[in-house]
């Protein structure tokens, strides 16, 4: 008959310390602070012993460090998000991505991934067309991080969204380089009457207001901005803005061209909407910790790598 370890209470207890400590350490990150040992006692029946025990173990294996703040408790000053997400045996992240196929939203959705991979911690990917619907499902807890331009982070028909976000560089979701204007070759802007517009999303509105403001006989035809090139080529819509995505047929092949967007009001515009913009689940305060392993530099250089080495018969110029 084996043996039952007269520490088997004892030792379950300082198991449940270590996951309760840990998942309170990701939810409030490197220098934020854990509760008190009364809170613990109170909400988690840990006593100053197993808490102190616990805290000891999870510094020995690199998983968290704290120093001391007396009766006020203890401030986080290290720690490994992989590690204590598994002690906490916290569940699977549910990424809530858009669409591929841009260099830049190719290179965000690999970089969160990455890092997960790295971290040890599972996920499930999904996508969903529309940044605000995107944003939507996460603030009702029905995927746990989502990815949008900080344009349609702030964007003023939402509230202020209640779970972390982590806002990375300008140019990170859309490249001004990459943002263009589609024609058909040989035309010029005196020639663009019909401009497609896609109103379900909202920074493309944004821009092609800035790029074909209003009163400038301008006619907006509703158009998936996914769609601008083909509306383009069937004589649809004359001109419209569109972010570079990879094309088996390049732009020139069908007898379009790329221009860059001239306006100063669509740069500055650029300029205040471009950086991607990461959102989380209010509901999981824990994944503000993850977010903290996203790195905008990091981001950046992938993206630059990946234009220098961009198929010259996709590039759009």
């Amino acid at each position: 008959m084996p043996k039952i370890s007269k520490n088997a209470g004892e030792d379950q207890a300082i198991l449940n310390a270590k996951k309760q400590v840990a998942i309170h350490a990701l939810n409030v990150g490197i220098n934020g602070k854990l509760p008190t040992n009364s809170y613990f006692k109170e909400q988690h029946n840990i006593v100053a012993g197993t808490m102190q025990r616990a805290l000891n173990l999870l510094s020995e294996s690199d998983a968290l460090s704290t120093r001391s703040k007396g009766h006020l408790g203890r401030i986080v000053t290290d720690i490994d998000v992989g590690l204590c997400w598994n002690i906490a045996k916290l569940k699977p992240i549910q990424l809530l991505m858009p669409s591929s196929g841009s260099i830049e939203i190719d290179c965000l959705i690999k970089h969160v991934t990455t890092k997960l991979s790295q971290l040890n911690i599972p996920y499930f990917i999904h996508n969903q067309p529309g940044a605000l619907e995107r944003i939507r499902q996460v603030e009702a807890g029905n995927s746990d991080i989502t990815l949008v331009s900080k344009g349609a982070c702030e964007h003023p028909t939402l509230t202020a969204p209640t779970g972390s976000v982590k806002i990375l560089e300008p140019n990170t979701y859309y490249c001004l380089k990459r943002l263009v204007i589609v024609s058909k070759i040989d035309t010029n802007a005196k020639d663009w009457k019909t401009v497609g517009i896609d109103r379900q999303s909202t920074d493309h509105t944004d821009f092609t207001l800035c790029e074909f403001p209003s009163g400038h006989a301008h006619q907006y035809i509703e158009t998936d901005f996914r769609q601008v090139p083909a509306r383009v080529l069937r004589g649809e819509i004359d001109a419209g803005i569109w972010h570079i995505t990879g094309s088996p047929v390049p732009l020139y092949f069908a007898g379009l061209q790329a221009t860059e967007v001239t306006q100063v009001t669509t740069r500055s515009k650029h300029q205040a909407i471009s950086a991607a913009a990461f959102i989380t689940n209010p509901k999981r305060p824990e994944l503000s910790s993850l977010l903290n392993e996203l790195r905008s530099e990091e981001v950046a250089l992938a993206q630059s790598r990946a234009f220098e080495s961009e198929d010259p018969y996709n590039k759009a110029f």
